[in-house]
């Protein structure tokens, strides 16, 4: 009985780690071609260290399309799907052409930036 216990408090303690290094590896796969967790953005697109929560399009080093300027409030991860979904829909005109159809990576991905 023990050593169940211990499997399952050791398999719930590596479970969390999986799912962010899931994230990890979807960031990398396709969003760190344009963009850094460094604080300093890209000519490509906006560092998103700290994306959580913060003001959209309020970084001073980034150059945003009106189409981002245009949008009021904080990206939520509730926004941040609706803008991984599909970026052209949420800020018409925006320069993101990525769009992540996958619920699932969506969320891994959401999940690691709001550690970042």
């Amino acid at each position: 009985m023990k050593s169940l216990a211990a499997a399952c408090v050791l398999a719930m303690a590596v479970a969390p780690a999986r799912a962010a290094d899931i994230g990890r590896d979807l960031f990398d796969a396709q969003c760190a071609s344009c963009h850094t967790l460094t604080g300093h953005s890209t000519v490509s697109g906006p560092s998103l260290k700290g994306v959580m929560w913060r003001k959209i399009a309020d970084l001073g080093d980034f150059r945003y399309t009106v189409g981002l300027k245009a949008q009021v409030g904080s990206w939520s991860p509730g926004r941040l799907d609706a803008y991984l979904h599909n970026a052209q829909k949420f800020a018409p005109g925006t320069d993101m052409f990525w769009n992540i159809t996958d619920a699932s990576e969506r969320k891994a991905i959401i999940d690691f930036l709001a550690h970042q």
